[in-house]
C-alpha cells in the first residue's frame, strides 16, 4: 500500500535487532518485531501521520489487511491506533473490521487493545448494536471474540451495563481457557472500582473459577 511506504521506511530506520529478539521471545514467538518499544513506536506513528495525514475512511480495510499481512507486530499496533481515530465517531462499519483484527493473528496484545478502544467506543455510541453484536460474538465459539465480549465495557465505569456484564461472566464462568477466566476476573475487578459491593456479591454467589474470583475481588476493601 503506497500510503504506508513512509511508515515502512521509519520502521526500518528505527529497528532494533536486540530488542526485536527480546520482544519475540516475550510474546512466545507469535510474530516478528522491528524492536520498537511503545514510546518509540508511537513517536514513529506520530511522525508518519504529521506528514502523510490519516487515510480516508474507505482506505481502512486495505490499510488493516496490509498491516496484518506484514510479519512485524508493530504494523498491527499502528494500524489499530489509526483505526481508533475512526472508531471515535461511532462508525458501525468498523465492527466487521475489528472482528477481522480480533480473529486474525490473535493474541492478547491486540485483542486487549481492540476490545475497549475500538469495540467499546463504537458500541457505547451505538448502544442498539450491543445486544446483537455481543451475542453473535459470544455464540461464535471463538476464544478471542468471547474475551472481547467481556472486555468491551472495561472503561465504561458508571455507564457499565451491570446486568450484561454479570450475565456474560456467568455464561462463560465454566470456560476452561485461561484467557477467558482471566478476562472474567479483569472485567469484574475493573467494575469493582465503581460498584465494589455489587461485584463482591456477584463473586460470592456464583461459581467462578479460583482465578476469576481472585482477580475479581483483588481491589475490594471494606
Amino acid at each position: 500500500m503506497e500510503y504506508l511506504l513512509p511508515l515502512k521506511n521509519l520502521f526500518e530506520t528505527h529497528a532494533n535487532p536486540l530488542a526485536s529478539a527480546g520482544a519475540k521471545a516475550y510474546m512466545h514467538v507469535i510474530s516478528d518485531f522491528y524492536g520498537l518499544g511503545s514510546p518509540m513506536r508511537r513517536q514513529v506513528l506520530k511522525e508518519f501521520i504529521s506528514t502523510a495525514g490519516y487515510p480516508a475512511p474507505q482506505q481502512l480495510w486495505e490499510l488493516v489487511h496490509f498491516a496484518w499481512d506484514q510479519p512485524q507486530r508493530e504494523w498491527q499496533y499502528c494500524a489499530m491506533e489509526i483505526v481508533t481515530r475512526f472508531a471515535a465517531k461511532g462508525d458501525e462499519k468498523i465492527l466487521p473490521l475489528a472482528e477481522f483484527m480480533i480473529t486474525t493473528k490473535s493474541w492478547w496484545d491486540t485483542v486487549d487493545y481492540l476490545a475497549p478502544n475500538i469495540n467499546g467506543v463504537i458500541l457505547k455510541k451505538r448502544p442498539e448494536l450491543i445486544a446483537p453484536v455481543i451475542e453473535n460474538w459470544l455464540q461464535s465459539g471463538n476464544l478471542w471474540l468471547q474475551r472481547s465480549c467481556l472486555l468491551f465495557q472495561l472503561r465504561y465505569k458508571k455507564d457499565t451495563d451491570e446486568a450484561l456484564l454479570f450475565g456474560l461472566c456467568e455464561r462463560l464462568s465454566a470456560h476452561k481457557d485461561f484467557f477467558i477466566r482471566k478476562a472474567i476476573g479483569w472485567s469484574l475487578r475493573e467494575y469493582s472500582k465503581t460498584k465494589p459491593r455489587a461485584v463482591l456479591e456477584f463473586a460470592n454467589t456464583h461459581a467462578l473459577s479460583p482465578l476469576s474470583y481472585k482477580e475479581a475481588i483483588r481491589r475490594i476493601k471494606f
